[in-house]
């Protein structure tokens, strides 16, 4: 069986002594958490941080399980506020960090986490000038006490960005009427749809996997976009490192909602050209802010996407188990694959889902005697390959729905020069096997409609994805 087209999402991506917390988080977080854990034994302090370290990459959802068992009140206070950064709520995840800044002797292990977590919680939240400190006392830290882990130009590259941002105000709602809006599928197969920036129409791909939103540098002059002094870079699926400039819209319209101060990066046109027979380009893509503002989105299959009402947060019970989770920009969804649970990556500029090297590399048995082969994988700045294994006949089970996809690619090895940040990404063939699907950012729930009926699901395109994240 010939293996599905490339779905990882080829658009940049960002990089990215405490005391137990207060009793309104403990509260906050998942009480099937509590409930699992049982008489299980204490986690040792080394799985607990292996724990914290692989929630950065989106498994956020086993730390939430494995909480009860983390011994060590440091990082179980941690665990807390990567959790509760996960679910949004900012303040929280602060009073939780708040002991490690303030320790003078606190160990440098755990202020590597510390500060991570206050620099994804600052951007994800569009407060960069948070993001810019965090970032800044992370390198500090790391300079002064080793890099274990390899960070350092990851760090940097994120710290410069947000220090470009952290002079520029924050993004504002200036109205909000919800409205539909009408989608499009383009030739690869991604959704498409017309906001208005500065007062005139512009197309834009619509992606919930770009941490910030994109222009090509002829898009963002026509529009009249501020550009920010100075240069920065980004990650990309094909590439470490992208150059990049920095610019902002005064105004954005977009589904009724009007924005002031939208961040969007400007990538050099050529930047975003895809090698897809028939010629391929992206002038502007909707990132994670915008999408985010909107607070409850509805994309349905024929064609158009509703922002919904939503209850107010102080409105909601606190015990809301949700199924969606942020970490930094990024959106993961609590899945399962053929009965295994995969936190998998919310990706809406891709058209085909697929799982990456980290999870081959942690289900090894599972992809044995599997036909294999190189595939490309075409993004910002250029393509590059990767080997992968095709799992045939899956099972994708998420929000009491499944559904099966004919296969699945597994990456078996992925370029030297692109980091495997997560499980897999959960892409268009599977969101477009129901009617609707739904993000709710207040109840941090993402939602399916019924299932449609194969003969009337959009076709799978044969066509690498042009999209990726912002490389944290």
């Amino acid at each position: 069986m010939p293996a599905p087209p490339c779905s990882t999402s080829p658009l940049p991506r960002f990089r990215r002594h405490g005391v137990p917390l207060f009793l309104c988080l403990l509260l906050a977080l998942e009480p099937m958490a509590m409930a699992q854990a049982g008489d299980a034994p204490p986690l040792p302090a080394a799985q607990a941080e292996a724990l914290l370290a692989d929630a950065r990459k989106g498994e956020v959802f086993a730390l939430e399980v494995a909480l009860p068992r983390i011994a060590d009140p440091q990082l179980a206070t941690l665990a807390q506020a990567r959790i509760a950064a996960s679910r949004l709520q900012d303040a929280a995840a602060l009073r939780a960090l708040a002991p490690f800044f303030s320790a003078r002797d606190a160990d440098p292990r755990h202020l590597r986490i510390a500060w991570s977590i206050a620099a994804d919680a600052g951007f994800a939240a569009g407060d960069y000038a948070r993001a810019a400190d965090a970032t800044g006392a992370w390198q500090a830290l790391l300079a002064a006490h080793g890099d274990p882990d390899g960070r350092a130009a990851d760090v940097a590259q994120f710290h410069g960005i947000a220090t470009q941002l952290a002079a520029v105000a924050p993004q504002a709602v200036l109205a909000f009427a919800p409205e539909t809006v009408a989608t499009r599928r383009d030739k690869v197969g991604l959704q498409r749809a017309t906001m208005a920036v500065n007062g005139t129409d512009q197309e834009a791909v619509l992606d919930t996997g770009a941490n910030l939103s994109v222009v090509s540098a002829s898009t963002a002059r026509r529009l009249g976009l501020r550009l920010l002094e100075g240069e920065a870079s980004v990650g990309s699926g094909s590439r470490q490192a992208v150059a990049t400039r920095l610019g902002v819209a005064e105004r954005l319209e977009f589904a009724g909602l009007t924005l002031a101060n939208v961040v969007f990066l400007v990538l050099d046109d050529a930047q975003l050209e895809m090698p897809v027979p028939g010629g391929y380009r992206i002038d502007a893509i909707l990132g994670f802010p915008v999408m985010r503002a909107l607070r409850r989105i509805r994309f349905d299959a024929d064609g158009r996407l509703t922002p919904e009402p939503v209850a107010d947060a102080d409105d909601l019970p606190g015990d809301l188990p949700g199924n969606l989770r942020v970490v930094g920009s990024d959106l993961y969804v609590d899945v399962s694959v053929n009965g295994i649970a995969v936190p998998l990556h919310l990706d809406t500029g891709a058209p085909h889902s697929s799982l990456s090297s980290r999870f081959a590399q942690r289900h090894a048995s599972l992809l044995q005697g599997l036909p294999q082969e190189r595939q490309r994988v075409g993004g910002a700045g250029g393509t590059t390959e990767r080997r992968i294994a095709t799992w045939p006949d899956v099972q994708v089970r998420l929000d009491g729905r499944e559904t099966r996809l004919p296969g699945l690619a597994v990456a078996i090895a992925d370029s030297a020069d692109v980091e495997t940040r997560n499980m897999g990404i959960l892409g268009g063939d599977v969101l477009g096997a129901f009617a609707s699907f739904t993000i709710d950012f207040t109840r941090m729930r993402f939602e399916l409609g019924a299932p449609v009926d194969a003969a009337s699901a959009p076709a799978a395109v044969d066509a690498p994805s042009p999209i990726s994240d912002v490389a944290d």
